[in-house]
């Protein structure tokens, strides 16, 4: 409608951020480490279609370091999934296959 858009904000730390530019900064430079965990753990608790427990953790820590090793890259985070004890065998398959017949 013509109107110009506020992109300015303030995060609950009081820190202030304006625009793509602002968000990309906390994101990747100053809160990078907070960002990378919590992806990791959301992308993990999505493909196990649970929640995270702690014996994942040692699972959780890998995902990290090869997203660090492999410049941050999403198909490092996957491939260690996919590739994890957790995501190969999961709890309740083969309970489900008896229960569908």
């Amino acid at each position: 409608a013509g109107l110009a858009i506020d992109t300015k904000t303030q995060l609950p730390d009081g820190t202030p951020i304006e625009g793509l530019a602002g968000l990309r900064e906390q994101l990747v430079g100053k809160r990078s480490g907070n960002f990378l965990r919590q992806f990791s753990r959301k992308l993990l608790g999505y493909a196990l279609g649970r929640s995270i427990q702690l014996s994942d953790k040692p699972l959780l820590n890998s995902m990290l370091a090869n997203l660090k090793a492999h410049n941050h890259e999403v198909q490092t985070a996957i491939e260690t999934i996919v590739t994890s004890p957790q995501f190969r065998e999961i709890r309740g398959r083969d309970f489900e296959s008896l229960s569908s017949n």
